[in-house]
């Protein structure tokens, strides 16, 4: 174990607090702020995935987070003073310990931290000395397969040139994020992801430091060698030839072989993606074989993919499609890698989350690298969005992807790794590619069977010939800035937050309604551009 520097990390110079005030949970519960919103619905979901019966909330305070996670879990909490003596009295459920957190401890016997996950939110910065706090959960992560630990991130909170001490009378110090990186790394704790979460759900902004920690348990994904893995991605498109190069092409890139399944474009889709047979590119099959249908049928399509993940040969598969471009969790890890990563760890299907990258002009050059000219964002909001298990293992038996409308994968003993993968998606180039792709050649096609019976394609429903599909840039994030993935850590990889992530980051929900009056106006000015144009050409 490493030696940290002086004043455990923080910048020289920096005064921490002698004598800090106990934090009594109650000075918290006068009002309906909830601190640190997300923290322990993460905990849930990476619990769920994990298979985690408990959970341990390590500085519990009077437990009304961790207490809502009851049934589901069994919960054990631990503090010390009027706060665990209120969990005592209150919560009849549960396991309430009295420890001093700043002096090394024995959480759980390890048979049962080996199905529990470890939360310790918004308490280091209450600690004097926290090397007894990073020693216990080092020491309990031999055994508990993950930790998330958050904290206040002093930069976002005080500024960058604070110096201490903390505003708060109860903590000791505040770090930021690199210094709060280096503490634990010095305390010999695996970082998995290290970003921002919410401070609380009336401001909504991203000044808490939240980072998740893997136990032994866990390989770590820097060293893998994926040498000889092999993943699949199989490819339906239709009419995407100024797309279908660059999606092939960063597939294979990453190491993913492609299989192209073209429901009879009337465009140049097949012989732009050519060249790539032999670089990646698998195959190339037009469905159905006997010709094009006419309609747009969904489910047979669906059904093609699932028979071709049971004859070819990989070890993955990716339900892809041709206007969108995957990424792993890990910046350093390519996608294969990341794929790699999941079937080592026993996980044997992948989820994502999805970001829509809308048109903000009418640039795009046909056959660019969409990826890079798309560069503003928004999560997916649409119910569809939240269910995309779109990656598995090769299985024995027939996979089903057509009875969830390609939306999850189905098979026995399905183990979905607990992190999300980012969907990137390009559905809309500009005004003149949605006008011809929703009203020429999606909408006249869908199957009215699939659309009446199943209630798939439903989502260009109400698009008119005046629909305005551009967006204005500053209602979007920009997916290209340093901070980004750090920033929206716990909606890329959890799917947490996402609904309230609409609006972009950088002046928080202040500068919200500046920004939808200035997309409203830019929006009813390219309205009145289209009509002057349409009363020229008649």
């Amino acid at each position: 174990m490493l030696t940290p520097p002086s004043n455990y990390c923080i910048k020289a110079g920096y005064q921490s607090r002698l004598t800090p005030e106990y934090f009594e949970d109650d000075q918290a519960a006068g009002t309906d702020i909830v601190h640190q919103p997300d923290v322990y619905e993460l905990a849930a979901h990476l619990a769920r995935r994990l298979g985690c019966t408990h959970i341990l909330d390590v500085g519990c305070g009077r437990g009304r987070k961790l207490a809502s996670l009851h049934p589901e879990f069994q919960v054990i909490g631990i503090d010390f003073g009027s706060n665990i003596g209120y969990c005592r009295a209150n919560y009849s459920f549960g396991d309430w310990q009295t420890a001093d957190l700043e002096q090394p401890q024995v959480f759980l016997d390890a048979k049962r931290l080996q199905h529990t996950l470890i939360v310790c939110s918004d308490v280091i910065e209450h600690l004097k000395n926290p090397e007894g706090l990073l020693t216990s959960l080092a020491v309990a992560l031999r055994h508990a397969p993950l930790a998330i630990i958050s904290t206040p991130e002093r930069d976002r909170v005080r500024g960058p040139h604070d110096m201490g001490p903390p505003a708060n009378a109860a903590h000791v110090r505040e770090w930021n994020l690199d210094e709060f990186s280096e503490l634990l790394s010095a305390y010999g704790l695996d970082i998995a992801f290290h970003g921002l979460t919410c401070n609380n759900d009336r401001d909504l902004e991203k000044k808490t430091i939240l980072s998740i920690l893997h136990g032994a348990s866990w390989a770590r994904p820097q060293h893998l060698d994926a040498g000889n893995f092999r993943v699949i991605a199989l490819m339906t498109a239709y009419n995407e030839e100024d797309v279908i190069y660059h999606a092939i092409k960063h597939l294979t890139d990453a190491g993913v072989d492609v299989y192209l399944i073209d429901n009879w474009s009337t465009d140049r889709t097949i012989a732009v993606a050519q060249p790539l047979l032999g670089k990646g590119l698998i195959g190339i099959e037009q469905f159905p074989p006997e010709g094009p249908s006419g309609t747009y049928d969904w489910r047979p399509l669906l059904r093609r993919v699932e028979e071709l993940a049971t004859t070819l040969d990989a070890d993955w598969f990716i339900h892809h499609d041709a206007d969108e471009f995957r990424q792993s969790p890990w910046p350093e890890l390519s996608l294969k890698q990341a794929f790699c990563y999941a079937d080592r760890m026993g996980f044997n299907a992948v989820d994502h989350t999805v970001l829509e990258f809308p048109p903000v002009d009418n640039g795009f050059i046909p056959g660019e690298d969409f990826a890079h000219y798309f560069v503003r964002c928004s999560f997916g909001q649409r119910p569809g969005h939240f269910l995309q298990i779109k990656a598995w293992k090769k299985q024995t038996a027939r996979i089903s992807l057509a009875a969830t409308g390609g939306h999850a994968v189905e098979f026995a003993n399905r183990r979905v790794f607990p992190y999300k993968f980012l969907l990137r998606h390009y559905p809309i180039r500009s005004q003149q590619h949605g006008l011809r792709k929703v009203l020429s050649e999606r909408m006249p096609r869908f199957n009215e069977v699939e659309r009446t019976q199943l209630a798939w394609h439903r989502h260009y429903d109400g698009i008119r010939s005046d629909h305005d599909f551009l967006r204005d840039p500053s209602s979007l994030h920009d997916a290209e800035q340093p901070d980004f993935l750090a920033t929206f850590l716990l909606e890329r990889i959890a799917g947490i937050g996402v609904v309230r992530a609409t609006a972009p980051s950088g002046r928080d929900a202040k500068s919200d309604g500046k920004a939808l009056r200035l997309a409203a106006i830019a929006r009813c000015w390219r309205a009145l551009q289209r009509f002057w144009v349409s009363l020229r050409t008649g």
